[in-house]
């Protein structure tokens, strides 16, 4: 029980990682597609601040005076309150203004920078690395009647620029610069903390897949081992019931004979001279026939299953059983032909014992047509279930259905000369090379038999 929950919870967590890692790459790659929608309303946005900007600064800068430049710092305190103001509302946007005569930058401001660009209330200048980009493009819009946009990767940021003139005048006094990062160094360590969860998310559900296969192979040959035994131990059963059903008709079957070789030699030893005529020995050598014949067969249920075993192509031994039949079959008008599929793989048995149980069913078979017929074999290969199957067809009168429920019981038998043995035996043998042997009852008319053994290799 604490073995099958093990094998849950692993699995649960390996599902449970799968779909976190699976989550955060499909976030992953969202973030970057929406990434051109987010460009177009960044646009909009900086296009917007921009001209609030240039609005809330436009009278200032006209006042300025181009020959007082101690008023430099003045208007520097006020162009940044006028673009504080301006940018509060728009979160992310930094920007200020450049001075076409004093060919400098004027009123920084980054009212929503937070904690990481802190407040400093001196500075004139755009960020050092994207200053050159700024002031080039400033200088540009002073003649330009609309605003100029630029999307540049800057250092390890991408970001986006907008300038602006201020005033109708051309080229203008001054313009106003705002800019924004679509991936600044913050986004980047973000998305990197992403991929380095989905990638461990990943890695660890591997693992965990590892140890899950590792623990689910070591169970499954277990499972195998203890279903090897079953099969074993259930066989062997079956084979002492079968064993226990024979005993009940040994007692009979050989009583009749021995009750036969008794009366004859009670008689003997009553007239000595008389009776020792052919007719009676001939009577007692036909009963320790039979006799020898239920033994001969009860032995091979006592024979080692393992006894001989190698690989055995069946179609040669199916050819080798069919010649040893074709002088009964042509006294009795029955043809026989067959149908051996080629290359067939090779089975693993004994040679002897699985000639036996062919020729016993053959021999049914003939048995099963005193008149004539057809005899027909054929064998074919299941390659997916890897066995290789027999199928033997007569074309006599078939078997009853209250027949097929004791077919295979020992010392059955619908003949009278018969000793019911043949198809118990016929079990046996390929009960013993792990195969598996039934009566196709869709044969009308006459009986099929089919037999199916494992290949070699399997």
């Amino acid at each position: 029980m604490s073995r099958i929950w093990s094998t849950g919870l692993q699995g649960g967590l390996i599902v449970a990682l799968l779909f976190g890692s699976i989550g955060t790459l499909f976030y992953n790659a969202y973030s970057a597609t929406t990434l051109p929608q987010r460009e177009l309303e960044v646009r909009t946005s900086l296009q917007e601040a921009s001209r609030l900007m240039a609005e809330s600064a436009a009278s200032t800068i006209r006042s300025f005076s181009r020959q007082n430049p101690e008023q430099l710092e003045e208007l520097h305190q006020s162009l940044a309150s006028a673009a504080n103001q301006v940018l509060t509302t728009f979160p992310g946007i930094e920007g200020g203004f450049y001075l076409r005569d004093a060919n400098r930058f004027s009123g920084y401001s980054f009212p929503t920078a937070g904690v990481m660009h802190p407040s400093e209330p001196s500075r004139t200048d755009p960020p050092p690395l994207e200053a050159p980009l700024i002031r080039q493009q400033a200088q540009q819009s002073l003649s330009e009647q609309t605003p100029l946009f630029t999307v540049r990767d800057v250092g390890p940021s991408r970001v986006m620029i907008v300038t602006e003139a201020i005033g109708p005048e051309r080229p203008a006094p001054a313009a106003t610069w705002g800019m924004i990062r679509l991936t600044g160094p913050e986004q980047l360590q973000s998305q990197l903390h992403r991929y380095e969860l989905s990638v461990g998310l990943a890695l660890a559900g591997l693992a965990l897949a590892l140890v899950l296969t590792f623990t689910l192979s070591q169970s499954l040959t277990r499972q195998r081992s203890t279903q090897a035994r079953l099969k074993e131990e259930l066989r062997r059963a079956e084979q002492l019931a079968s064993l226990g059903k024979m005993l009940a008709g040994v007692a009979h079957e050989i009583r009749n004979p021995l009750a036969g070789i008794r009366s004859t030699i009670q008689l003997w030893q009553r007239f000595p001279d008389q009776t020792h005529i052919t007719g009676s020995v001939d009577a007692v050598l036909q009963a320790t026939e039979r006799l020898n014949e239920i033994l001969t067969r009860l032995l091979h249920f006592a024979r080692g299953e393992h006894a001989d075993r190698r690989p055995i192509q069946m179609n040669e031994l199916v050819a080798e059983t069919f010649k040893l039949l074709e002088a009964q079959a042509a006294a009795q008008g029955v043809s026989l032909d067959s149908d051996l599929e080629q290359g067939l793989p090779p089975v693993l048995g004994s040679p002897t014992a699985l000639r036996q149980a062919l020729l016993n069913l053959a021999t049914n078979a003939l048995q099963a047509m005193p008149n004539g017929g057809r005899l027909h074999c054929c064998t074919s290969e299941q390659k997916q279930a890897r066995t290789v199957e027999i199928t033997i067809t007569d074309t006599g009168s078939g078997i009853s259905p209250e027949d097929q429920e004791h077919l295979f019981e020992p010392f059955f038998t619908t003949r009278p000369e018969g000793t019911g043995l043949g198809l118990a035996l016929c079990r046996e043998i390929v009960l013993q090379q792990g195969g598996v042997i039934e009566l196709d009852t869709r044969s009308n008319p006459g009986a099929t038999f089919r037999v199916i053994l494992p290949t070699a290799e399997r």
